[in-house]
Formats: structure tokens, sequence, C-alpha cells
């Protein structure tokens, strides 16, 4: 840890104690073997499960309702008898997931609409220390959580006594702010110009705000200073934008996996041969529609366990996304297991009359064969079932047809005259609080 680092650490201490030491506890797990780190797991994992069935009452209420005693969880197979958290249990008994031991009113609330539009609260403790795996991320491309950031994000930077604590605690570093639900031409000239002056080291963002500010330069063949990674967020990424972003800024883009209810489960390092768990933070495991774990390598439901969160712990939660862990090691060192890019939500999918479901994981991969024809595209199935397929084409581009009939005819194989396709070239397609959605099922 170089002094930059922890020059922030020890500030930020004063505000959250601990931080320091758990970044380096963080720092060590990640390169212990593989058998130390699942210990350090299953302890963190029994600890959080006694503790919230002494101090929360819906944990309380459903194991005794199921005869389960925390002493008496020693496996794996034992921890999966806890009951899966649907995300509208939580939505509905939000009070019932607050610890005994905090007073509901200190909780930190975040809010997530997510796929549903439905909103959905959740309780945090402020003084839990949540950044720690975001360090760990930025250590892997030898980044220092203060060196100049640009970020394009929803929301505005703190205001009043907040934001000068966290002046204090961030000093030197600069933070170029954009809001991403108001990209206009206007607001990325501006960035740009902003931009040049503080050279971040670091892009931070929406993937559908850092993509429209790839493609102003791409068009008008601006030159800027390359970071040392642009780090993507909220939404799986396509490799047509991955490679949009990456010609735009002349760098690696780093795609790392949260949600509103645990920010930070996953993320790339240099390697880029998946992305690796925070496995001493979360507790990540995917499973078949009947709750049973699959294999390595199959794609099923994600189901995360919060291991830091205790004032309002969340055990085996089902958060609506899909993916997959991976058997290989990556390359890179660290023990850390690895998952793949997060496909999508579980709304995701397209389904036919005949039962037969069009996976997310295979609609966001379509187009993958044409990153240089194809700027975007949003697939819709419509109430009615028919299915539209909107493709916005790079300016100027003599192969979009071709491209079209190719990818529909796969789709047509697939689709078997059971609803109609429609293909549409359009000029873009509409982002939601500057994200945007592939797969909408109407």
């Amino acid at each position: 840890m170089n002094f930059k680092t922890w020059s922030y650490l020890f500030r930020y201490s004063m505000a959250k104690p601990g931080a320091l030491s758990q970044y380096r506890s963080s720092l060590q797990n990640q390169f212990l073997s593989k058998e130390h780190l699942v210990d350090i797991v299953w302890k963190k994992t029994r600890k959080l499960v006694d503790n919230a069935y002494q101090n929360v009452p819906w944990y309380k209420s459903k194991l005794d309702a199921k005869n389960i005693s925390p002493d008496r969880i020693h496996t794996e197979t034992q921890f999966r008898e806890i009951p899966i958290l649907t995300r509208e249990e939580l939505a509905n008994n939000f009070q019932e997931f607050i610890s005994n031991k905090i007073d509901a009113g200190d909780l930190k609330i975040s809010t997530t609409g997510g796929s549903t539009g439905h909103p959905l609260k959740i309780g945090m403790d402020p003084k839990t220390v949540r950044e720690v795996p975001k360090w760990q991320m930025l250590s892997w491309w030898g980044l220092s959580p203060l060196d100049n950031m640009a970020s394009i994000y929803r929301g505005l930077p703190e205001k009043g006594i907040k934001k000068a604590a966290w002046n204090f605690i961030r000093w030197p570093q600069k933070i170029l702010h954009m809001d991403a639900t108001n990209i206009t031409p206007d607001n990325i000239e501006l960035f740009l110009s902003e931009y040049s002056s503080i050279k971040p080291r670091l892009v931070h963002g929406y993937v559908g705000g850092i993509e429209a500010i790839a493609e102003y330069i791409i068009d008008n063949n601006i030159e800027i200073q390359s970071p040392k990674v642009v780090w993507t967020t909220a939404a799986p990424i396509s490799k047509i934008q991955e490679e949009k972003i990456s010609e735009a800024f002349k760098a690696p883009v780093c795609d790392q996996y949260g949600c509103s209810e645990l920010y930070f489960i996953a993320a790339e390092c240099p390697q880029k041969n998946g992305l690796h768990i925070f496995s001493d933070s979360v507790k990540v495991e995917i499973l078949d529609d009947n709750n049973d774990p699959v294999p390595n390598g199959k794609y099923g439901k994600i189901v995360i366990s919060n291991l830091n969160e205790y004032s309002f712990p969340l055990i085996r939660y089902e958060n609506g996304d899909r993916g997959r862990l991976l058997k290989q090691k990556c390359s890179c060192g660290l023990s850390l297991p690895l998952m793949d890019k997060v496909k999508g939500r579980m709304s995701d999918n397209i389904e036919l009359p005949d039962d037969t479901i069009l996976s997310g994981e295979y609609l966001t991969t379509i187009f993958d064969d044409y990153t240089d024809t194809v700027k975007q595209f949003q697939i819709v199935q419509h109430k009615r079932g028919d299915i539209t397929v909107k493709v916005v084409p790079y300016k100027g581009s003599k192969t979009i047809s071709n491209v079209v009939k190719s990818v529909e005819m796969e789709l047509q194989k697939r689709i078997q005259n059971q609803v109609d396709l429609n293909f549409k070239i359009v000029d873009h397609v509409q982002q939601k609080r500057g994200k945007i959605q592939f797969i909408i099922s109407e």
C-alpha cells in the first residue's frame, strides 16, 4: 500500500473506524489458499446467521418455522436449508429486517426501482465500511482511491457539511461529475473541456452514459488523455459497448457487478478472465428454479448473502439477476473465485407461445460478431407477443442490411414463426435514468 492510499484510508477511518484494517485484511485474503479463504467465508457466514437469528425478527421467525437452529448449521448443505429471500418479501416486510441492535432512524436508506419499476428500500448501517471491495478493485488496476476521477452517474455530489467532510478525506483528489440522466451535446462538450484540465486516471459510471460520451468522442474525432481504466457499472455491458468505449478512451474497460442491495459483488482484474467475487464480503450462489446449486459454467439465478451487514442483513437474497460461476482460475494470482459477466435480469427473457424461453444470456450476444456495424440495439416483446428488434447502425454503414438479414435468419430458426419478428433501423434506443435496457418484455 503506497502512502497516497494510506493517507486516504487514515482520514477515512476518522469517519468510519476500521476502514484501514479492513482494507489490509482484504488485500491479504485475496491471496490466501482456496481452502483458507473458504474457511474464512464459512466463519463469517456462521456469524452472520447467528446474529440475524438472535436480533432480526424476520430470520428468527423463518428459521423457527423451518426448525433450523444456527448452532446446527455446519455445512453448506445445511446452510441451503435457510429459505430464499425474494424481492417481494423484502419490499413488503422492511421493518422485520431491521436488527434490534440499531435504531431504525439511524439506518441509511438506499432505494431502487429495479426491473419491475416498483421501489425497494434497503437499510444500511452507516458505520459499515462498504467501499473496501472498491478500493481492492482499484488496486488491481494500479489505482489509488485518491486518483483523479471522472464520474458519469445519476445524482449530484454532496453538499454542505457532508461535502466539506468528503473534501477533507479526498484531498487533493479532483472529481469531475456528470449527471448520466442529462447527457446532451453541450454537457458532453463541457465535460470534455473539464476532463482535459483534471486528467482523470479513472473514468467511472453507468454503461449508457459512458457509451454516449464515447460515441461523441469517436464521431467528432476528439483526442483525449487516456485514463488507466474505464470502470462501468449498474447494467450489463455488451461486447459492442465495451469495444466502443475502449476505442474512444484508448483504455481497457473494467466491468464491475453489483446491485443497489449490495454495491460490490464482483469485478474484473486486468487479465479479464471473468469477474472476481469479493467472497470475503459477499457469498454468491447460483441456483436453478428448484433452488438447487448448478454446476460451475451453467447459468442460474444469482442468490447473495451480505457477510458484512448486521443491522439489515440480507441472507440468501434472490436479486433477480442471472449469472454463472466459472471453472477456471485467473492467471493474475488472486484466489478469489470467478463469475462470468452478468447477462441480465431474470425478467429479461423472451417467452414464446410454446413456452420456449429465449434467454437474456443469448439475446444480449446476437450482434457480438458485428461490433463494427451495430452501434446499439434493443429487443422488445410486445404484449401481443410479437417481437421488435431495434438496431442503431454506425453512420455510413453499408453492410447493416446484410447484418440484419443474418441475425434475423438466426432468430427465426429459434422462433419458428410462432410470433411476428420485426427489425427496425432507428437513430437511437431509449435510455432510462442513464441506463440502456437491452431486453424489454411488456
